[in-house]
Formats: C-alpha cells, structure tokens, sequence
C-alpha cells in the first residue's frame, strides 16, 4: 500500500508540471560543425579499441592460441571449432560492438569530408580525418578477417541485406580506399598508413586462398604490398608496431568479454601449452624474468630453443593484465609480408634476406636452407603475429589445425569457415533469411 501511495503520488506531481521547457544543451545531429570533429575521432578511436578486444576473444579461443578452461561452454565450443553457430552468446556479444565502431567510422568519416569543405577545417583536423580513415579501415580489416558473411548498414534503422559470403573480399577495397584518402590528406601518418595498406592488400589475397581453401598454392604474393611493406620499412624500421591502445583511464573502452579480461583476469581461457608452459593451467610460468626457456614451449626450427619473438608477444600480452596494447601492423609482420610474396614468386634470396631480417631482431642464427622453407614461414607468422587476429586463416591455407578442433566440427568439416552473422542481427534485420 505504501508503494502504491508513493506511485499514485507521484503522477499527482508530474501531472502537476509543465512538459514545455527550454533545453539550451539541446544539440540536433544537423548542428554539428567542424568544431566537435576531434571528440568524434576520440570516440571513434574509443569504440574501435573496445570492439577490436572483443571480437579478438572468440577468434583467437578458436585458433590453436588459446584453450578454454573456464564454466562458459560456449567458449568451449570455440576452441573445439565450432565456429558458425549464430547462438554463440560470444560471438554475439562481439557482434553489437564490431557494428557499432563499423557504424561509427562510416559516419565519422562522412562527416569529416563534409567538414573539410570548411574554412575552418585545421591541420589538426586533417590529421584526425586521416585517424578516422585508419580506424575505419582497421575495423573493414578485421571484419573480412574474421567472419564470412557481415551486414554493411546505410543509417541507423535502415535494416541492409548482408554483404554475402562470396563478396567479402570487397571489404579489404573499402579499408584500401580509406587509407588511399587518409594518404592524400599528407597529414604526418603516410609511413603508417602505407604499413596498414600493406597489411590490407595482403589479407586481401590471403581472403581469396581461404575462400575457397586452397593447400595445393596457399602463399600468397602481392607485389603491391610488399613494396608498401618496403616503404613502411625504409621510414619506421624494423621493429615498429602501430597499436590500439587499452588503459585503466579510459575502463570503458575494454567492454565486457575483451581478450586481455577473459585471458587475463577471469581466466575463462589461458594461452595454450603448444606455445607456453603452464605448470598451473592458469597463465604462463615466470613472464616477468627475461628467459623465454622458463614461459615458451614452442621451440625455433633452426636453433632448437624456445622462440623469443613468441616470448615478447606472450610478455606483452599478459603482463599488462586488463589493459594490453593490440597491435594492429608491425614491422615484423612488414617483413613476413614482403618474404611470403618473395617466396610465393620464386624469389628465395629476397625471402631468405627477410626471414634473416626478421631473426635477427631476436638473435637467431640466420636461415641457409636447414628447414623447408614454407615450414619456416609458417612458423615465422605463428610466433611473430601471436594474438594478433591471423591464426585461423593460417591453420587453414597451411593444412594445420588445431589440436583442440573435434573432428566434427565445421573448422575441420568445412575448412574455410568463420565466424557468422549471429542471432541478434539475424532476428532483427528482415533482409537475412
């Protein structure tokens, strides 16, 4: 009774009111200007972090990378290869925020050309108009990567049809064209810019060995990207890496089942024991003391020792705890780039020039044939973009699953296969069957 009073009250007060009130804070969306351009990047950048943790989970405890140990069995169904159920509350949960920063890097995008119009439009607002195009062409990237169909949305409530499975490729042209805009601006990122475009062409031949898979040619040579790769190389050097960058100041920018919470922190999966040693199931042994013998169980073909570039990015990943850097293109991977295409089209003195570069960095004693050298690529990708959101189409062009994939899993029935459109966009969109 006494709630129902209080209720009843209530209304009594509101009714009592005046709904005619003057907001001066009130802010249409056709009154934006150039002036909240650089909050829009801001959040851009926010938004693109947070879905790129996120949809890194369910991809990589799909890959051999990780091994589920938690209570959720839909992980589990991950790591067990799984990979196209639609109900995967994982994946769908990824799903909301890698359309949202999708959404929002079109939008911002388009409204920063339209701004650039403007009189007022400051280098500084070139500059972020070429970080929209990199966070919109990142999130094109990662989408092609990682799933095998998507719906590319006109605005807000205006349901799209999918893109389909055998036009996901055209993806990796819009991420180009972004960074071939974000180039024109010349605002100061052109070395970076050309790295990511590197990366793009590459995974844009990469898509076309995986759709459909292809063991018998699974190289891939692109002339374009290497000499992107080459580029990037001869401004940034070596060891460079372009990141998406998570920290404790800005908490929302994780998002609720990011990679570096579920690994790192609830402990739903841990990195796996085909690249680390886990005396305790849980996380990898002594991180923090310098010597990959005592964290890495996966050894260097050649010189037969644990892999120091596997135990950097293990270090990089897990000593942060909640809040890693992603990286997104590196020099490293500019290396693997230009040494594939080498490789791909005969060219065994530029591969083998890159591959020594690449060893180098960790001291390894240089490649003069000791192993096959498409063995040593494939390894030299394995450990050089762990955790990076390259793994599943590597197990499948090389032939190499992973251990943890049941045989009747669509990962080894349907090798090719990646993550779908899932439920939530299923039942709200009427365009998908």
């Amino acid at each position: 009774m006494k709630k129902t009073y209080i209720f009843i009250a209530s209304i009594l007060v509101f009714l009592g009111c005046s709904l005619d009130a003057n907001n001066p804070n009130n802010l249409l969306e056709e009154q934006l200007d150039v002036t909240a351009f650089s909050p829009m990047v801001n959040g851009l950048e926010a938004i693109t972090v947070r879905a790129y943790g996120n949809i890194l989970a369910p991809y990589s405890v799909a890959s051999d990378e990780m091994i589920w140990i938690g209570s959720r069995d839909a992980w589990q169904q991950l790591n067990f290869g799984n990979v196209d159920n639609i109900n995967n509350e994982f994946v769908d949960a990824a799903f909301f925020f890698i359309t949202e920063a999708r959404f929002w890097a079109d939008d911002v995008i388009a409204r920063g050309e339209e701004f650039s119009n403007s009189n007022a439009f400051s280098d500084k607002n070139r500059t972020d108009l070429a970080r929209a195009y990199w966070y919109g062409a990142t999130t094109y990237m990662v989408i092609a990567d990682m799933f095998d169909d998507f719906v590319i949305g006109s605005r807000k409530t205006e349901a799209a049809p999918p893109v389909g499975p055998g036009n996901m490729g055209s993806l990796y042209d819009t991420a180009i064209s972004y960074l071939n805009k974000a180039i024109a601006l010349n605002a100061g990122l052109t070395a970076e810019l050309k790295a990511t475009k590197a990366r793009a062409e590459f995974s844009k031949v990469l898509w076309s060995k995986t759709n459909p898979v292809n063991t018998a040619s699974p190289l891939v040579g692109s002339s374009s990207a290497a000499t992107l790769a080459a580029e990037a190389l001869s401004v940034l050097g070596d060891e460079f890496s372009v990141n998406l960058v998570t920290s404790g100041s800005a908490p929302e920018t994780v998002g609720g089942l990011d990679i570096a919470g579920e690994v790192n922190d609830r402990l739903e999966m841990r990195l796996s024991d085909t690249y680390v040693i886990s005396s305790d199931l849980k996380r990898p042994d002594a991180v923090g003391d310098g010597d990959p013998a005592t964290t890495i169980s996966m050894l260097d073909p050649i010189d037969n020792i644990p892999d120091p570039a596997l135990y950097k990015n293990v270090v990089n990943f897990t000593a942060p705890g909640l809040y890693p850097q992603y990286p997104i293109v590196s020099g490293r991977e500019m290396h693997l780039i230009i040494a594939e295409n080498a490789l791909a089209t005969g060219d065994n003195a530029t591969f083998t020039s890159h591959i020594n570069k690449l060893r180098a960095l960790d001291g390894l004693t240089p490649y003069s044939g000791q192993v096959d050298a498409k063995d040593l690529l494939h390894h030299s990708r394995r450990v050089n973009l762990f955790l990076q959101g390259r793994r599943i189409s590597d197990h499948y062009r090389f032939a190499s699953p992973s251990e943890y994939w049941i045989s009747t899993s669509p990962a080894i029935t349907s090798p090719g296969t990646f993550l779908p459109i899932t439920i939530s966009e299923i039942q709200s969109n009427p365009n998908i069957n």
